[in-house]
């Protein structure tokens, strides 16, 4: 069995299409799915928020290490973190 993905833009076209695709022969069965569009844009946003952040804090270990300085430990970083939340 071979399934076939087609993504449309808009609601009313795809009753149409659905319609079309069963006339073919060889079609066992159709189905519309619909998804967000928000959650799509935001896990997009959140991926790419992620990526930056990682490229940027790989970025700051290369340029430390070649350049001999000592990065924080993440135990110093917590422990910054708290001191400034009790402030």
């Amino acid at each position: 069995m071979t399934q076939i993905l087609v993504t449309l833009d808009k609601d009313e076209t795809a009753q149409r299409i659905r319609r079309a695709i069963e006339m073919l022969r060889g079609v066992l069965s159709t189905m519309v799915f619909q998804t967000s569009d928000d959650a799509d844009s935001k896990t997009i946003k959140q991926q790419t928020y992620v990526k930056e952040s990682l490229e940027r804090a790989f970025s700051q270990v290369q340029k430390a290490n070649q350049s001999g300085q000592s990065l924080q430990s993440a135990d110093d970083f917590i422990r910054e973190l708290q001191e400034d939340a009790s402030l």
